[in-house]
């Protein structure tokens, strides 16, 4: 590699700017900033906190629906289906969640006549990974499917 100084550019510059090359770099006015602080002025903001979520449910509610009421035969063999499932069988459930039907499939944590409610596991898990069971009331449930 050769040194830019030395070739006929290099000395071209050197006349040009020879008043100002053997001046030191001049103090900054205000101090520099941290790294910390630099990243900050480019970090991503929101200026309409939430807007996003509003917009996307804004989207749902025309679909909201209204709760299926089943006969009592219906309840019957609903809860003959309940009572048959049992603990890691795969099931897609369909209930009644925040004014819609959502179909969900998993496995069988538990069916819990007491307090009738059916866990399920869905691969949803928290912060630090463990996996988390949906609870579902019997009340909410509209079918159950076993696979």
């Amino acid at each position: 590699m050769t040194d830019y100084k030395n070739t006929p550019e290099g000395r071209a510059v050197q006349m040009k700017y020879a008043d100002l090359l053997p001046l030191s770099r001049p103090e900054p006015i205000k101090p520099r900033m941290t790294i910390s602080n630099r990243a900050k002025i480019f970090s991503p903001f929101a200026a309409l906190r939430g807007y996003e979520d509003e917009i996307a449910s804004e989207g749902k509610d025309h679909l909201k629906g209204k709760r299926v009421e089943l006969s009592e035969e219906q309840k019957e063999r609903l809860g003959s289906k309940i009572s048959q499932l049992r603990k890691n069988q795969l099931v897609k459930v369909k209930y009644f969640t925040d004014g819609y039907y959502e179909e969900l499939p998993g496995k069988v944590d538990s069916v819990d006549a007491i307090n009738k409610e059916l866990k399920i596991y869905t691969g949803v898990t928290n912060a630090i990974g463990k996996e988390l069971p949906t609870i579902i009331p019997f009340e909410d449930i509209l079918e159950v499917n076993m696979n």
